[in-house]
């Protein structure tokens, strides 16, 4: 028997956020199934200009034979209402950063990760299903003791991706240059210190005529995104430009303009970005963490630990050397062609079942 209704409950709902992007997705699926479905996050951590695509958590009302499907990944007001809930419950569990990369730069936001994460197993015991966006995910879910964890992994839109760019960032980077693109939150645990630190490697010894694009919301924590401008200006970087957030258009732009997509984060559930930099057909160089290399596949680079100087070399092999580009990209665009054809909607409606 089908649900009255499949709602979604997260803690907060940007567009370009990789969880929101989900959580559409999943909602779109519902209701081409015949589902009523809506998504609530507090108001207050709904972006201005996504309040269309997601309603006030006061607004959430379970009617019997509902489905709530809970996005959990930082405590927050939705953990309260999802427990007191009286529908079927499922949380998808999206990884919680460690606290420890926080610690130096938001306490009240480390306190938050800690607090999600001693409540974790809780709101799983709580819960009629549990999944997991990610094998790595599901994993931490089972030493955690929360065993039976189905992994689903995370959603993305491809149609959002084409998206006429956004002229006037086309017009800022005209000049041609070798660009290395970053996209992701501006948050401790991306370590994007140290992709700076090999960009400023690769301008000064490799390619002079390069910038590093880093593109994500400053909002994240702010005390860390002052730290990277005040080491990119230590360094004599005039080439680095921090892009904060971006629209859907601005966000095309930059991966038109991008020749490298790089992360050096230490610490991840997933990654989209790297999947869409794929779909634009940009090489991608990661390291080999957490859920990363479920992301990737056997497509891109992953490396472990490489030195500042050893990264850069990376990056200008990639540059100067076009057969092996393409056979990156050609990697990528074998994995962009698996990804394509998962059968999403299927995959959710048995996993609802």
């Amino acid at each position: 028997m089908k649900p009255a209704a499949v709602h979604q409950l997260v803690a907060g709902f940007a567009k370009g956020d990789a969880i929101s992007q989900e959580a559409q997705a999943l909602r779109d699926i519902c209701r081409e199934s015949g589902f009523a479905a809506e998504i609530y996050a507090p108001a207050d951590r709904i972006a201005a200009d996504a309040s269309g695509d997601c309603r006030p958590l006061e607004d959430y009302r379970p009617q019997p034979g509902d489905t709530v499907l809970f996005h959990y990944s930082i405590t927050s007001p939705a953990t309260a209402l999802f427990l007191a809930s009286s529908a079927r419950k499922i949380v998808i569990y999206h990884n919680i950063t460690p606290p420890d990369f926080f610690t130096p730069f938001d306490a009240t936001i480390a306190h938050q990760l800690a607090t999600a994460r001693q409540g974790l197993k809780d709101v799983a015991s709580h819960a009629d299903a549990v999944w997991a966006d990610s094998a790595f995910n599901a994993a931490e879910l089972q030493a955690l003791g929360i065993p039976n964890a189905k992994v689903f992994p995370l959603l993305f839109q491809p149609e959002g991706l084409a998206c006429p760019p956004d002229p006037a960032i086309l017009s800022k980077f005209a000049v041609p240059m070798k660009n290395i693109l970053f996209v992701g939150r501006i948050a401790p645990n991306k370590c994007i210190e140290e992709l700076i630190t090999a960009f400023a490697w690769f301008h000064k010894n490799i390619e002079p005529q390069s910038r590093l694009l880093i593109v994500g919301s400053d909002r994240s924590a702010p005390t860390y995104y002052a730290m990277l401008k005040m080491l990119a200006a230590e360094m004599g970087l005039d080439t680095v430009f921090f892009e904060r957030f971006a629209s859907p258009a601005g966000l095309s732009a930059y991966y038109q303009v991008a020749d490298i997509f790089a992360t050096t984060s230490r610490h991840e559930g997933y990654c989209l970005p790297l999947v869409e930099a794929m779909v634009k057909g940009i090489t991608v160089v990661a390291r080999q963490t957490g859920g990363t290399p479920e992301a990737m596949g056997d497509a891109g680079i992953l490396f472990e630990d490489l030195r500042a100087e050893e990264l850069a070399e990376l990056f200008g092999l990639l540059c100067s050397d076009a057969p092996f580009r393409q056979t990156v990209l050609n990697s990528q665009q074998k994995r962009v062609e698996t990804l394509l054809k998962r059968p999403a909607k299927a995959e959710f409606l048995k996993l609802l079942g």
